[in-house]
């Protein structure tokens, strides 16, 4: 077999746009539009989707503004139509993170929460889930802002 040698090198950089066009929207978006904005994802086809509430020109004009400076060398949609706001979701997302550890002491095994952003709900994961606690996390941090879902604790490596 022959020797082969690898020789460490830099990585190649990423040149997409999607990165900074998605930093650059998210940051002005959050400052001028939190109560429309609903969080940014990659669409199927490599776009950039602006998800948010209803579709609000103030927030389609500042796409349009940031997608035009950053030279337009990705496509952008602006995808209306979600029930939450970003800034709704983060701030759920804040209150579970402080009653997590009381929802743990009532015999709930939460083992994850986070924002989802193409669910547009704060996803709450239940190791041993019923259709009880389902019921239960749904009424106490809201129907419209949660999905909770079957999850599993991390084993140790």
């Amino acid at each position: 077999m022959k020797d082969r040698t690898f020789t460490p090198r830099a990585a190649t950089p990423d040149d997409s746009p999607f990165p900074s066009l998605a930093g650059a929207l998210d940051a002005r978006l959050r400052a001028e539009a939190p109560d429309t904005f609903a969080g940014i994802v990659r669409g199927p086809d490599g776009a950039v989707e602006v998800y948010a509430t209803l579709s609000d020109p103030a927030l389609v004009a500042i796409v349009e503004e940031v997608h035009a400076s950053t030279g337009r060398r990705i496509a952008v949609r602006v995808v209306p139509g979600m029930k939450n706001s970003l800034a709704s979701l983060e701030n759920l997302f804040a209150r579970v993170r402080v009653e997590a550890d009381e929802v743990r002491q009532r015999g709930i095994a939460l083992v994850s929460y986070g924002v989802h952003i193409p669910a547009n709900r704060v996803r709450l994961g239940v190791e041993g889930l019923t259709q009880e606690v389902d019921e239960l996390l749904r009424r106490e941090f809201g129907t419209d802002q949660v999905e909770v879902r079957e999850g599993q604790r991390l084993q140790p490596t």
